[in-house]
């Protein structure tokens, strides 16, 4: 557990179990921080008391340096193995120890992870995870008061409530506090002009670099609405603040009343849109309730439904459409041996991981509200925020909420959709349309080879006469059903809307990125004949997929049946594809563009995504942005900005049947 991002897992799952014990008495610490985020220079003074022990465990980061211990004012020597401190005690009584401790966080560099602290001139970032005080990792539970003093031109932002700030001698100074048992602080500074609105007793607050300052309105205004959307829907917001912080890393990070926004991402439409949305209703989700990570994360897949899922409802029923058929086109893509269950879902580290626990969980809520209609669904929520509120609760909690809203018994339904990896593959077998006394009778076999689910379909039966629309239950795998008509029936569709999780046939799903990306199996073909850009599109390659690229010769992958990852310079375009035997979509043709990414299919019937680019530079500038259209099956970039992207229409496949009386 080494890298930053298992260490970051490894403490959420220490947190939930720590918290899963609800308000025991966890440690008060009271902490002074001078910090200069230009140079990385850091000074702390952390006070607390513990009882009940007779030596106290402790971590801290590498680039921090223990000046003084004293215990109970006198001064102590800890002892250091491997990543982790101790010092004795004298007894088991209690007693006070303080800690002064200095050091200089990691200079930020283009390489740098960010998953730990680091900092520069515009700006340092101090994460609680990262051990920047001295706390015992099987207890990292704590309540806090942080003083927080940098040079007067910075400014410094924390999680927890904003209790005061001040100016003089040279410093701004800021106080935060948290009176409940929550993670360590995390702690931001830099460069920031602060925007500030008071709504509903809640302060929000934007601490964006200079040119961004003219975004804190937007930002504001759209922040609030959220945080009475979701208060009207859920409950109370359950902290004092909001802010909302521009970044020098390129991230997107959410924390207890704060969201930490990368500032080349601040400017675009998207983050204020779903993406703030999302950070907002973290609060509740994830923050004001926490999740039990060894049993699984619900968090971030109701936190889509919510957030992401609810905003696409708000512009209509297709928009609503679009995003459920997205969610089935990415799980269409994974590779059988990347699925899994959602309870073993715990973060996402991959976009295998985000299909599973994102997109496949949101929509087994969509599932849900239907099954137990709106008014219960909106119900099951509000209990289950008022009974685990600042609480650590698991998927059990939240079935017992839905129960108690629905007065139904639910175990059969999180049972089939949690516990198994998988889903429904629902086709139609046989159907026969016969003319009766009364009209006409049309009897239509559905099948459903993959045992031991139950879900409602709707269904979308087409008349002379017009639409008529039913639901029928499928628990086995061979369901008949019928319907009398009075008008001759044209044509039946099972699920029109994809309101079911199932695995969309191959008739169903058009390629899309992911197809290639997601496949262990991929072969990378790049046709250059430049040595710069044959280096820069090995990076892409190596951004893109999820196993190592494994490069071969247009020659031999011709003769392939894998999926192929095609990177090739603009002018050997077409001669790639008339050797692959793949035709040029239209989208590309009428759109100018210096550089695209598209799927299609070989004669064969592998998936291909071809990658074109004028030059060197514009294939460079692919690098960031086109690893975030794995959904798509084709965006088209100038310099690096997307102009148009889509999925190639979608056939009605294996669940729509044309009728006949004959």
């Amino acid at each position: 557990m080494n890298s930053p991002v298992a260490r970051l897992l490894a403490f959420l799952l220490l947190f939930a179990c720590a918290r899963a014990g609800a308000q025991a008495q966890v440690p008060q610490h009271d902490i002074d921080v001078r910090l200069d985020p230009a140079s990385g220079e850091i000074e702390i003074v952390d006070r607390l008391q513990v009882e009940g022990r007779d030596q106290y465990v402790f971590v801290l980061a590498p680039w921090l340096e223990i000046e003084k211990l004293a215990i109970d004012g006198s001064t102590a020597i800890p002892r250091r193995k491997g990543n982790h401190w101790s010092v004795s005690l004298p007894d088991r009584g209690r007693h006070r120890l303080e800690f002064s401790l200095s050091g200089r966080l990691p200079a930020r560099t283009p390489t740098a992870s960010y998953a730990g602290a680091s900092s520069g001139a515009d700006g340092a970032y101090l994460p609680g995870y990262d051990s920047w005080i001295a706390i015992d990792p099987s207890r990292p539970l704590l309540s806090y008061r942080l003083r927080i003093a940098v040079p007067e031109a910075q400014r410094a932002v924390a999680t927890g409530k904003l209790v005061d700030e001040q100016h003089g001698d040279g410093l701004y100074r800021a106080v935060f506090e948290r009176q409940l048992a929550a993670e360590a602080p995390s702690v931001f500074a830099g460069p920031y002009r602060v925007g500030e609105r008071m709504q509903d007793g809640i302060r929000l607050r934007t601490y964006f670099h200079a040119e961004l300052e003219g975004f804190a309105d937007v930002y504001l205004d759209t922040a609030g609405s959220y945080i009475r959307r979701y208060a009207d829907a859920i409950g109370d917001y359950p902290y004092a603040d909001f802010h909302i912080i521009s970044a020098p890393l390129p991230v997107g990070l959410g924390f207890p009343n704060l969201t930490y926004v990368g500032r080349k991402i601040v400017p675009l439409p998207f983050m204020r849109g779903r993406s703030l949305a999302h950070e907002v209703l973290h609060n509740w989700w994830g923050n004001g309730v926490a999740v039990d990570y060894a049993r699984g994360n619900w968090a971030e897949g109701l936190t889509t439904y919510q957030a992401d899922y609810a905003l696409a409802r708000d512009q209509g029923a297709d928009a609503a459409r679009a995003m459920r058929v997205k969610w089935l086109r990415d799980y269409a893509a994974l590779p059988k041996e990347r699925d899994l269950p959602v309870r073993m879902f715990r973060s996402k580290q991959h976009d295998a991981s985000q299909v599973i626990g994102y997109n496949k969980v949101a929509f087994i809520f969509h599932m849900l509200r239907v099954e137990i209609g709106q008014q219960a669904f909106d119900e099951g929520l509000r209990i289950f925020w008022r009974e685990k509120r600042f609480r650590t609760a698991g998927w059990d909690d939240l079935r017992a909420a839905f129960e108690r809203s629905s007065g139904r018994t639910l175990d059969w339904f999180f049972s089939q959709w949690l516990e198994r990896a998988g889903a429904p593959r629902p086709a139609l077998g046989a159907h026969r349309v016969e003319r009766v006394d009364d009209g006409y009778l049309t009897s239509v076999e559905l099948l459903q080879p993959v045992a031991g689910y139950r879900f409602q379909l709707p269904v979308l039966l087409v008349t002379e006469d017009g639409l008529e629309r039913h639901q029928i239950a499928v628990s086995e795998s061979l369901t008949r059903v019928q319907w009398t008509t009075d008008a001759r029936p044209l044509s039946i569709q099972f699920d029109p809307d994809s309101d079911v999780f199932r695995k969309l046939q191959s008739g169903e799903a058009p390629p899309i990125l992911r197809d290639i990306t997601l496949d262990p199996e991929a072969r990378t073909v790049i046709l250059s004949g430049d040595d710069e850009f044959g280096e820069i599109a090995k990076q892409l390659a190596g951004r893109l997929l999820e196993s190592a690229p494994r490069v071969e010769g247009l020659e031999r992958a011709q003769q392939s049946k894998r999926p192929l990852l095609v990177i090739t310079r603009g002018d050997r375009l077409p001669d790639l594809l008339e050797r692959l035997q793949i035709g040029l979509p239209p989208e590309l043709a009428g759109t100018n563009h210096s550089a695209a990414a598209w799927t299609a299919r070989r004669p064969a019937g592998n998936p291909v995504l071809v990658i074109s680019a004028e030059n060197s530079g514009e294939l460079q500038s692919l690098l960031r942005p086109l690893p975030h259209y794995g959904g798509q099956s084709y965006v088209l970039f100038a310099a690096g900005r997307a102009l148009q992207r889509g999925i190639w229409p979608i056939t009605r496949g294996a669940l729509y049947r044309e009728l006949d009386d004959r």
